[in-house]
């Protein structure tokens, strides 16, 4: 019996992980341009929808000079030119989770992943809302993913 109830709470787990995982969503924006181009011009579309950018990290940078200290196999297979993390946050959004439901609010900072190849850039923005569905927070989680997305499609030469 005890094995059983044992098994039935890791289907269950595994269920419920599956289904977290599979709720999210991402936004994805390519731009025909490198990424030493399009870094400048995404940190102002954030700034120009009212986002501050509090951390920009060049990722793929960081982790080659460290790649034989962390005996990391295989790393960067796509052969991309760099990859890079920015967070960004907006305090009213932020104060909008943190009154709607209060642990929605752990969705700030945003993120979002950019990848450089060659003349073409991919920006990877996980939206919100996959997060926060049948919650108080959904309608806000919404207009984050609605300014954050309205903020890459104006970088210049995005689809």
């Amino acid at each position: 019996m005890r094995s059983s109830v044992t098994i039935l709470a890791g289907i269950t787990a595994a269920i419920f992980m599956t289904s977290v995982a599979g709720a999210t969503d991402l936004y994805v924006e390519t731009i025909s341009a490198p990424i030493n181009q399009v870094a400048p011009e995404l940190a102002r579309a954030l700034a120009a929808h009212h986002f501050k950018v509090v951390m920009h990290l060049d990722i793929l940078k960081r982790i080659e000079a460290k790649e034989m200290q962390l005996h990391i196999p295989h790393l960067n297979k796509g052969q991309f030119t760099d990859v890079q993390a920015f967070v960004f946050c907006n305090p009213m959004f932020f104060s909008q989770l943190l009154n709607s439901d209060w642990k929605s609010a752990s969705l700030c900072p945003l993120n979002l992943t950019v990848y450089g190849k060659g003349m073409s850039t991919t920006i990877v923005y996980p939206e919100r809302i996959a997060y926060v569905q049948k919650t108080p927070a959904n309608r806000t989680a919404q207009r984050i993913d609605s300014a954050v997305i309205a903020a890459l499609k104006s970088i210049p030469k995005a689809n």
